[in-house]
C-alpha cells in the first residue's frame, strides 16, 4: 500500500488506502475548498475497471473509489460539492 501523510485535513478510522485511492486523496488534499478527508474500509471485489462515483452526504460528498480489485469510500467535505466533484472527476482521469 502507498505511503500517503496522514494529518491536517485527513481524519480516520482506517489508515489505510488503496493505490487508487491514495493517488486520488494525494491530489484532493491540495484543493482549497476541501476542509476534510475521511477515509473508509476498503471492500474487496472481483476484477474491474477503475472508477469514481459520488453520493452527497451533508457537508460534502461520498467519493466511492473503484480500482482494480477493491472499493473505498472516501467521505470529503467541501464548501462547494458540485465544483469538487468536477476537480475530483478531472484527477481521477489522470491517474
Amino acid at each position: 500500500m502507498p505511503k500517503l501523510t496522514l494529518g491536517g485535513k485527513i481524519t480516520n478510522s482506517h489508515s489505510s488506502l488503496t493505490e487508487t485511492a491514495e493517488k486520488l486523496v494525494a491530489k484532493a488534499i491540495k484543493l482549497e475548498s476541501i476542509s476534510k478527508i475521511s477515509i473508509s474500509t476498503i471492500t474487496h471485489v472481483g476484477g474491474g475497471r477503475k472508477s469514481l462515483k459520488f453520493l452527497p452526504i451533508t457537508g460534502g460528498v461520498k467519493a466511492i473509489v473503484r480500482g482494480s480489485g477493491s472499493v473505498q469510500d472516501i467521505y470529503i467535505y467541501t464548501s462547494n460539492p458540485e465544483e469538487t466533484k468536477i476537480e475530483l472527476e478531472k484527477i481521477f482521469l489522470l491517474i
